[in-house]
């Protein structure tokens, strides 16, 4: 990297009141442009406006698209696109996480008559990313109906629930009750974390953990909220001035 300030672009919007980013973007512009992206506008010529960093920090569609035009350049970011694009896949990214030992409910995936886990039961869209991705549904009894074919998961009733983040080497951990509460970062919070990173190749994450009896990972995120993180834009700058410093 020369002297010269680096360039960022962000697929964030400008006018979404997230304190950790908002802190995180005043940092950053201390000592390097920055350039918002809207997270639901591709920019085809990305490759070739000169930026040393692309960060989609926006969960969409042609956020991720723009990943993907970054990552096959040299213009660097924080996680690759294949990693990011596997957990939008949420098909995809439960037969990743199950082959690399990561505890999770079980799951099938099918048209209705074809599913035989026995309720309680969430169905949901295979495609996080796609029209109504976040729609679900929670089965108690009798067979499920739904048109087409879904991910069909068993339905684990938390006894508690965490959000866990994982900014570059940095991980934390927030006990989400009443309020949320960070925690301790436990070895065993970190193991997890340190498996996500091995399978997806992700620098940066969230995913969503419940506990009953066991701990199942329920969703691995590439976009983080950090929400109840105190140090979470000082560990976020942190991450991208590494990523930016790296030959």
């Amino acid at each position: 990297m020369s002297d010269a300030a680096p360039s960022i672009a962000i697929s964030h919007w400008a006018d979404r009141e997230n304190p950790t980013k908002r802190r995180l973007l005043d940092a950053l512009r201390e000592w390097a442009e920055v350039t918002l992206f809207d997270p639901r506008t591709e920019h085809p010529d990305l490759a070739e406006r000169g930026f040393d960093l692309y960060h989609m920090a926006g969960w969409y569609p042609e956020a991720l698209r723009d990943l993907r035009r970054a990552d096959r350049t040299s213009v660097r970011t924080i996680n690759p696109y294949y990693g990011a694009r596997a957990t939008a896949d949420r098909l995809a990214c439960g037969q990743i996480r199950r082959r690399g030992g990561v505890r999770a409910p079980e799951f099938q995936y099918g048209r209705a008559a074809e599913i035989t886990l026995e309720p309680p039961v969430i169905v949901k869209p295979r495609w996080e990313l796609q029209e109504g991705g976040h729609e679900f549904a929670i089965v108690r009894s009798g067979a499920p109906s739904f048109d087409g074919e879904r991910l069909v998961e068993e339905f684990v009733a938390p006894r508690r629930s965490y959000k866990i983040h994982r900014v570059g080497e940095a991980v934390r951990a927030v006990k989400e009750v009443e309020t949320t509460r960070e925690v301790e970062t436990t070895a065993r919070i970190r193991g997890l974390t340190d498996r996500i990173v091995e399978l997806f190749g992700l620098s940066l994450f969230e995913m969503d953990v419940v506990v009953h009896k066991n701990w199942y990972v329920i969703d691995v995120n590439p976009v983080v909220s950090l929400h109840g993180v105190e140090d979470g834009a000082v560990i976020y700058e942190r991450l991208i001035r590494s990523r930016l410093s790296e030959s």
